[in-house]
């Protein structure tokens, strides 16, 4: 299953409808390949999608909306805990939402709606749905991909279907069809609270990249406990009975590698996507630049999976090979959310040669940078300190 567009309208927090496309906009270069999959004929999605922007730009809350809609793709329940509360409640919001899946591209519409159930708890439910399909031949071009005029309806959301969970989507039935695929492998690690040990021992070379003092990391089940063992180099080993106790002996930023770069394998092998909030969190740019190398390499990511991330940094944007992969939040009394690739055909600066990193420090873009006057206005405040 393949993202291609989500626009949803009646979100409180935004300006505008909020609107984001997966698919590569700009011409696919020849030197660009490992940056894309391709679909089918001339239709790619990016490896990479990048949210970027200031402190309290919205980049967690657009990544947030993401999320949400892969849950509702999935046809996973929406009022688990993970969900995010991007609904207002009593106000429903509508999701169009674009994806490939089985060779087929379908086009789904969610009417959702967050109230308070009869014991005051905030309920999300699916009021209304329908989703349309057409093949992907030869004939679909960027400029008709999304066009659904002709397509036939496949299916909606009806009385009859009683046995659908309210909060649960009619597009369960693609997702069960996929299970097999890159379904079991959708991760969020937005804020990751528990280490991930796939197979009960993590990859000796995950942990020579991340603290070659530790020789190794294990887990397994004694008297049906679940056991950790952990050694040091020189070292007796340390036997752990909680996973969270291995915050008092590896570094935040371990912990987090170790799960990352754990859950990342995993996606890489089957295809699948991996969400990260702020990635740079507890780790340094080359841990950083590292984890977006293996989504863009083609060796290492053969089968087209996706990592959607939120930044501060401005340099890893550089990293990116392409202008639409990225996108700019801004707050500006309301959030919104801009494709570069748009931003700079918008002031003409839509060129090989610049540099991303340049571009988004230079304000060029507007609302890329810190204000100055609030820069000023600290330093004046912290001078008259001295002063005083």
């Amino acid at each position: 299953m393949r993202l291609l567009k989500i626009r949803a309208e009646g979100l409180p927090l935004y300006k505008n409808p909020f609107e984001v496309s997966f698919f590569a906009m700009q011409r696919v270069e020849s030197s660009h390949l490992d940056a894309v999959s391709n679909l089918f004929g001339s239709i790619y999605v990016n490896k990479a999608e990048a949210f970027t922007g200031i402190n309290a730009s919205g980049k967690t809350t657009a990544l947030n909306v993401v999320a949400f809609v892969f849950l509702l793709l999935k046809g996973l329940p929406l009022n688990i805990d993970i969900v995010p509360r991007i609904l207002r409640e009593n106000q429903a919001a509508v999701f169009d939402v674009d994806f490939f899946a089985g060779g087929r591209l379908y086009h789904l519409k969610s009417k959702i709606i967050k109230e308070k159930n009869a014991s005051g708890e905030a309920e999300v439910r699916i009021l209304e749905e329908k989703l349309w399909e057409k093949a992907a031949t030869g004939r679909v071009s960027k400029r008709n991909l999304l066009d659904f005029e002709s397509a036939r309806l496949s299916d909606e959301r009806t009385d009859d279907k009683k046995y659908l969970s309210s909060d649960v989507s009619i597009a369960i039935a693609l997702s069960k069809a996929d299970r097999d695929d890159e379904v079991a492998t959708y991760l969020s690690v937005f804020a990751p609270t528990d280490i991930f040990i796939p197979n009960d021992s993590v990859p000796s070379e995950i942990i020579s990249l991340l603290d070659p003092t530790i020789e190794y990391i294990k887990e397994e089940s004694v008297n049906e406990k679940s056991i950790i063992r952990l050694k040091f180099f020189g070292q007796d080993e340390l036997t752990l009975t909680n996973r969270t106790d291995l915050r008092f002996y590896l570094s935040s930023g371990t912990l987090k590698g170790v799960t990352i770069f754990s859950q990342a394998i995993e996606v890489l092998k089957h295809g699948g996507y991996l969400f990260l909030d702020e990635i740079e969190n507890s780790f340094n740019r080359e841990l950083v630049v590292s984890l977006l190398r293996l989504f863009l390499d083609g060796q290492t990511n053969p089968k087209g999976a996706v990592i959607v991330f939120s930044t501060h940094y401005a340099e890893l944007l550089d990293e990116l090979a392409r202008n639409d992969s990225i996108f700019i939040t801004k707050n500006s009394e309301r959030l919104t959310v801009d494709n570069l690739n748009d931003l700079l055909i918008q002031k003409g600066l839509n060129r090989n040669d610049l540099k991303r990193s340049d571009v988004y420090q230079s304000n060029i873009l507007g609302g890329t940078a810190p204000k100055y006057n609030a820069l000023d206005a600290l330093r004046k405040s912290i001078v008259e300190r001295m002063e005083a």
